[in-house]
């Protein structure tokens, strides 16, 4: 197994520089960079990571929270994740708290103690023991929704406008009674985008009605067959999340309410195959990959600045959603994008 001598000798530099470059720990030129990477590539050198994590280094390795790992959209967030850290050298950690506290607690002393470089997380439970990381001296960057009372970076979306501009689409159309359905209301995301709907509802003289506890084809099928047999249920849905949709439209088909003829339905979060479903689903696209690579972006930018050089207070980036019009909320004619 080739060492750190060996990839000095090829490279032509000394022993400390080529520890310097695979730690980080100072200046090396760029140059030296080239010839030491080159080096490396030839060697197929690999860094002992357990040594450097008994010498005080952390790995090069970097943490990733999710709440639910059966989300679509958390799964492109993740991949954009771990191909940013890959570019860069460093293995991602990936674990799902489940929403449940004492998995989330285990997860982050378990990822403490690997020594990771950095975390990014998507809140979904009490933030106590996260502070863990900041003693530590480890950068977090929260995903999708902030992290209160933590001075963390944060990269989300813009939930409320897009949610806004959804439910207005449907009142365009004449839906005087349109739901709200999903859950998870606790959490930022889904509270601002619960808050876009109330704007737009109150806006135009509607009542608001939310069904906030439909995590499950069972919920749905539930709240659709309640519809199916009244004569006054709603004209549309609202959807929270990808989670919800996919439950509400396969309750909606089981119980031969068609969309939109019957209910029209606009989702907040695309589908993978919402453009190719009859019909077509009108959504509020999400840019997943784009919030993946930038949290991991602003992550790097933290693991990379010297310690005196650090913000002590975090950043916030707000990415814009882009509202996709298919056919499901009533549209006719119109191309699936």
């Amino acid at each position: 197994m080739p060492t750190v001598a060996d990839v000095a000798r090829v490279a032509g530099v000394g022993a400390i520089t080529v520890s310097r470059f695979v730690n980080g720990t100072s200046y090396v030129s760029a140059a030296k960079k080239k010839k030491i990477q080159a080096a490396i590539d030839k060697l197929g050198y690999r860094p002992n990571q357990a040594a450097r994590i008994l010498k005080g280094h952390r790995a090069k390795v970097i943490g990733l929270i999710l709440p639910d790992l059966a989300d679509p959209f958390f799964g492109k967030c993740a991949s954009a994740i771990e191909s940013y850290a890959s570019a860069h050298g460093y293995m991602t950690l990936i674990v799902a708290s489940k929403h449940d506290r004492n998995i989330s607690n285990n997860e982050v002393s378990m990822l403490i103690g690997q020594r990771v470089a950095g975390l990014i997380v998507v809140p979904s439970l009490s933030n106590d023991s996260l502070t863990e990381f900041l003693h530590e001296g480890i950068p977090i960057v929260a995903l999708d929704r902030p992290l209160s009372g933590i001075a963390a970076d944060e990269v989300v979306v813009e939930n409320l406008g897009g949610a806004q501009t959804a439910v207005e689409h449907l009142i365009g159309h004449g839906h005087k009674r349109i739901v709200c359905v999903g859950y998870d209301k606790e959490s930022h995301a889904v509270s601002h985008r619960i808050l876009g709907y109330t704007n737009a509802m109150q806006s135009a003289g509607l009542k608001p009605e939310l069904r906030l506890s439909i995590q499950s084809y069972e919920d749905a099928l539930k709240l659709a067959k309640q519809w199916s047999k009244s004569p006054d249920r709603p004209s549309a849905i609202f959807t929270l999340n990808n989670v919800a949709t996919r439950h509400m439209l396969e309750a909606l088909r089981e119980v031969n309410l068609q969309i939109p003829e019957k209910i029209a339905l606009v989702a907040f979060d695309d589908l993978e195959l919402a453009k190719l479903l009859s019909p077509a689903l009108t959504v509020v696209r999400q840019p997943a990959v784009g919030l993946g690579a930038q949290a991991a972006r602003v992550l790097f930018e933290r693991i990379a600045a010297p310690k005196n050089q650090e913000s002590e207070f975090g950043i916030k980036l707000v990415l814009p959603v882009e509202f996709i019009i298919r056919n499901s909320c009533g549209c006719t004619g119109i191309p699936a994008a």
